[in-house]
């Protein structure tokens, strides 16, 4: 007796595709830049940042100075610097300088071809109510006499405040410089005033 066979199911070809990582590492090997890019390095937190105050320098030109009283006027001497129209008068300005910074040192440019040694003084008061007397002065800064040539330009600085150096959250500040001209005794001019601070 003859018997049948059954034929088997024809197998459905199939496209076989690359697994996906393979795709992924292909595309690394081709293209490393994008690859590197991708890499993110650490950045510094906040708190360190804060904890490392960086060192300020600022200038205060001579125009920012003004007479303590409106009635002695001034003279502007352009590079030479400012003074006062009369004799001993003095030039004021503010200074700015952030509450918390650390005051490292104070320098005053000058001219002084006179035959005497100048105080300048470094003040403040408080910015609410009245300084008494011995709170307001933060230090007293001499301007020795000096001819330098060619020029006579002269800097003196200060490094020596209360509090450490800290500016407090209470008072404002400002320095005040004696200028004048005497003829043929000379003259003392103000250039400006530079201020280093950590903050």
């Amino acid at each position: 007796m003859a018997t049948s066979r059954k034929k088997a199911p024809a197998k459905k070809a199939v496209a076989k595709k690359a697994p996906a990582k393979k795709a992924v590492k292909a595309i690394a090997k081709k293209s490393p830049a994008k690859a590197r890019s991708t890499r993110t390095t650490p950045k510094a937190s906040v708190t360190s940042l804060l904890a490392k105050p960086k060192k300020w320098k600022i200038y205060i030109e001579s125009a920012a100075f003004l007479p303590a009283n409106s009635a002695d006027g001034y003279v502007d001497l352009f590079q030479s610097g400012r003074r006062t129209a009369i004799q001993d008068g003095w030039l004021m300005t503010a200074l700015p300088i952030p509450v918390g910074a650390k005051l490292l040192s104070i320098s005053i440019h000058y001219t002084n071809t006179t035959t005497d040694t100048k105080m300048a003084t470094f003040l403040r008061k408080h910015q609410d109510r009245h300084s008494p007397s011995g709170e307001i002065e933060m230090s007293f800064i001499n301007l020795p006499n000096t001819s330098l040539p060619p020029d006579n330009y002269l800097t003196v600085t200060d490094t020596s405040f209360p509090d450490s150096g800290v500016i407090q959250d209470k008072f404002l500040h400002y320095i005040s410089i004696p200028t004048g001209d005497w003829g043929a005794g000379g003259r003392v001019t103000v250039r400006g005033v530079s201020l280093t601070y950590r903050y």
